[in-house]
């Protein structure tokens, strides 16, 4: 019977993430009291290694898991000691592996160094545009520090989620601070945001684009199904007209009329093409709605939903010739 309940008994899961990078990954808990923000000591495939609590995964989350390792224990202040020792010695690492780089001319720019727990291997991370051969630069940790050394080339996403920073919102950034993944953004998305394509403004720290531009991309994508496209031709009270802009939160358009006048709608005005055979020709738009109407030949493409309104242009004055001297021209000396 003590067997069936050790069986049933449910497991008691939680998240944890490295340093290193922002994928968590689940470990069981067992019978520690753990919170979130805690630093426990984990065991993994290279060796034992540290990591914070960052929130308690569902049972269905980890269906997929084969084995789920369990936490060794939560970090006691002889742990903390020595992870302080390790954090040293990591500087240290750091410094000499940047003066061999230099010394060698390499092309990598070294991001992070980290020591296991346990203190049987230290992994460099680096970034580099291509393919390195840091075989001698190999040579030179192992004789160094003898021990296990990895080399690991990352991204620049990877990069700045190691080193942090502040973004172009004020904030630190997402992938230092709470993102656990990286996931997939295309332009698509800006286009669908009415943004600016322009580089500086869509693009992170990172040199890609903005991993926030996923945060509304469903919604974006249900609000710009009831929009036209720009250059299609829609039907108004006012006539036929073609869509130049759209405002997908306002949701409204800026089209160009046949006798090229520009009015700004909302999208519950655009008519099926029969609604606007059965309009009666004299039939304007309603006394009640109020619309900007503009008669420019071209509205600028960074604000296109604030129209121009229409003014009626001055009356020139005729200018009129004094006689004296229509007279004192006409007269020859």
């Amino acid at each position: 019977m003590g067997a069936m309940e050790n069986e049933e008994k449910p497991r008691r899961l939680i998240s944890v993430r490295f340093d290193s990078i922002p994928t968590p990954y689940i470990f069981d808990a067992q019978d520690l009291e753990l919170q979130q923000g805690d630093m426990v000591i984990v065991g993994t495939e290279a060796g034992q290694c540290a990591a914070l609590v960052i929130g308690y995964p569902r049972e269905e989350e980890a269906s997929g898991l084969e084995d789920i390792k369990p936490v060794i224990r939560k970090v006691t202040e002889e742990d903390q000691s020595r992870l302080e020792r390790i954090r040293a010695k990591e500087r240290d690492c750091h410094v000499f592996c940047m003066e061999r780089i230099r010394s060698r001319g390499m092309p990598m720019k070294l991001i992070r160094v980290e020591q296991l727990f346990d203190e049987n291997k230290i992994t460099f991370y680096f970034v580099a545009e291509g393919r390195v051969d840091f075989r001698d630069l190999l040579k030179d940790l192992v004789e160094r520090y003898r021990t296990r050394i990895e080399l690991r080339q990352v991204g620049t996403r990877q990069e700045s989620a190691m080193l942090g920073g502040i973004g172009s919102c004020g904030r630190e950034l997402c992938c230092a601070t709470f993102l656990t993944n990286f996931q997939r953004i295309s332009v698509k998305m800006a286009k669908n945001q009415n943004m600016t394509l322009n580089p500086t403004k869509i693009s992170g720290l990172c040199g890609k684009l903005k991993c926030c531009l996923a945060y509304e991309k469903e919604s974006y994508a249900n609000l710009i199904e009831n929009l036209p496209k720009p250059g299609k031709k829609v039907f108004l009270e006012e006539g036929e007209a073609m869509v130049v802009s759209i405002n997908v939160i306002n949701q409204t358009i800026v089209a160009k009329l046949t006798d090229r006048r520009f009015i700004k709608a909302h999208v519950s005005d655009i008519l099926s093409e029969e609604e606007y055979q059965q309009l009666p020709d004299q039939k304007g738009p309603s006394p009640d709605r109020e619309r900007a109407v503009v008669v420019e030949e071209q509205i600028e493409d960074e604000s296109p939903m604030v129209p121009m309104i229409a003014t009626a242009p001055k009356s020139k004055k005729k200018r009129s010739r004094n006689r004296s001297t229509r007279k004192k021209r006409s007269t020859r000396p």
